[in-house]
Parts: structure tokens; sequence; C-alpha cells
């Protein structure tokens, strides 16, 4: 399957906590310092989701830092995503 959103290299963090089979949830900080919560990232490379968005909202090039709040590890709602991609 084809993502439309693949991290770069120096972005993949393998050291997220899944909550499920290869999914992460984060938060994203980007160039111009926005902060963006409960993104879903499916095997530490793509992103999948976001909640609230139906498309991203920022270029792949502005994401600074990938981090895990404490709700990120444990995310207690997990029904608002926007799905990116089809699954076929």
């Amino acid at each position: 399957m084809n993502f439309k959103y693949t991290l770069p290299e120096n972005l993949i963090n393998a050291d997220l906590c899944e909550f499920a089979n290869g999914g992460a949830q984060v938060t994203i900080r980007t160039k111009g310092g926005d902060i963006y919560e409960k993104i879903l990232i499916s095997n530490c490379m793509w992103i999948v989701a976001m909640a609230g968005y139906n498309e991203l909202p920022f270029k792949i090039d502005d994401i600074i830092e990938i981090y895990q709040t404490g709700n990120d590890k444990n995310p207690k709602q997990k029904i608002d995503w926007f799905f990116f991609d089809k699954w076929e």
C-alpha cells in the first residue's frame, strides 16, 4: 500500500509507545511553532490519520519534532480520527 504521508528518515522514531499493533498516537511541532495533537502514525513512519482534519494541515517538511505526551501513550479516545489513505 502507498501511504499519502511518509515521514523522512530523520523523523522516524522506533521508540514510540504503541497503543495498538503498529499504531502510535503522537504530537507534532512545526517550524512555525504550531503544535498538532492526536496524530496517528503507523509503523513509526507513516502519518495515517489525525483528529479533526481530513487533510494534513502542515507540510511534512515543516515538522521539526514528533513526541508523545501521556495522553498519546494511552489515548482515552480513539474515534475522532480522519484517515488519509484508502484501505483496500
